[in-house]
């Protein structure tokens, strides 16, 4: 269902603010395996999900606003008819709510991309989710509606307030309409695949960043370094032709990146109940683990800046993210915040939600 439901969720974030009620936001449930599950009590669920539509696209200008409950598969559509894309290439996870049906309603909403700010394997080289958002417009935790930033790209004084809202899980607020920048499709893609160890293809990946190539992602899994070349067709047949290696045989739509930006690939599923996923972000030229973690337990994104490791001793984990000036998160627990960060957090939460009312695993529990 379209509409806009903006003066409902108004209300809706009024009588919990009178009555220091908690508020839910739902979507499609895709990042719920991401966090612990949420305490419930005193609380409300908010759908945000009947909130859809797009609401203005200019394919001219690069553009797209749509109301936050618009599932990505719609604005996906809608952009590829006019050949542009998210260049940030947000997963699309399977929903975890059982009430959600498959197919265009299963792999998230717009406001859900923003709120979680995850990127894909393109990251490093198309820019995050924050780097594209343009404008948001939202209910605060007092019931107000607020409009930030615009249409068109603009630098302005102060904090970018649209961009805050990247990241915050629903912390702030309940986005209602976002407008974000989109990018042309790439005219040709090819993936290259190269026979070698991490330490091999570390290397290689940092010697690569030093060149001006149409490097649009990279990964190593299992003894195997893959490349994705993709921009202009007469970069790409020359980079090819430049890095050699094997080209891999594959569809039209990259299905290979899809299925490793969605994590539907085999890494992402543990090998027994007490092992984890954890998401490491380190320096691309960080040491990578050492014999304490086997090489099949450990799959590297973004150029040797996003590493993912399944392990299930926590203390070891954590002692190797820190002695190489990194951060680490397990996949379904608190995300970390390290005390500094947790004062400005707190700070902004208590600006846009000075009564706690928007609930999330990740809440911010700001001092009254």
């Amino acid at each position: 269902m379209s509409g806009d439901l903006s003066s409902q969720f108004t209300e809706v974030v009024k009588n919990a603010y009178a009555a220091e009620q908690g508020l839910v936001i739902c979507g499609h449930g895709s990042k719920g395996a991401w966090l612990p599950e949420i305490d419930l009590n005193n609380t409300q669920r908010l759908d945000v999900t009947r909130h859809s539509g797009i609401q203005a696209y200019q394919p001219e200008e690069l553009v797209i606003t749509a109301r936050a409950g618009t599932a990505l598969d719609e604005i996906n559509r809608v952009l590829a008819a006019e050949d542009q894309m998210l260049a940030c290439d947000p997963p699309r996870f399977q929903s975890v709510k059982a009430d959600v049906m498959v197919g265009d309603n299963a792999g998230g909403t717009l406001g859900g991309v923003v709120a979680t700010g995850l990127s894909g394997p393109g990251r490093p080289w198309s820019g995050a989710v924050r780097d594209a958002i343009l404008g948001v417009e939202l209910v605060n935790g007092k019931g107000e509606y607020l409009k930030f930033g615009g249409q068109v790209m603009k630098n302005v004084a102060g904090y970018d307030v649209s961009r805050l809202q990247a990241g915050a899980w629903g912390n702030l607020g309940v986005l209602a309409s976002i407008s974000i920048r989109v990018h042309p499709r790439w005219q040709e893609q090819v993936t290259l695949v190269f026979q070698m160890s991490a330490e091999q293809a570390q290397k290689k990946c940092l010697r690569l960043a030093q060149q001006n190539l149409p490097l649009q992602g990279t990964c190593w899994q299992g003894g195997v370094l893959y490349l994705r070349l993709a921009g202009h067709a007469s970069g790409v047949a020359g980079a090819k032709l430049a890095l050699g290696g094997e080209t891999m045989q594959q569809t039209v739509d990259g299905s290979f990146w899809s299925d490793l930006r969605d994590h539907r690939v085999d890494f992402f599923q543990p090998k027994d109940d007490v092992q984890k996923i954890w998401r490491l972000v380190v320096p691309s030229a960080a040491p990578l683990p050492g014999a304490w973690l086997s090489s099949e337990d450990l799959l590297i994104e973004w150029g040797g800046g996003l590493r993912w490791l399944r392990h299930a001793d926590e203390a070891a984990v954590k002692a190797h993210a820190k002695s190489v000036g990194g951060w680490c998160w397990a996949k379904g627990e608190q995300m970390p915040i390290d005390a500094v960060q947790g004062r400005y957090m707190n700070e902004l939460k208590r600006a846009f939600d000075p009564k706690n009312i928007f609930r999330s695993a990740m809440s911010l529990q700001h001092a009254d």
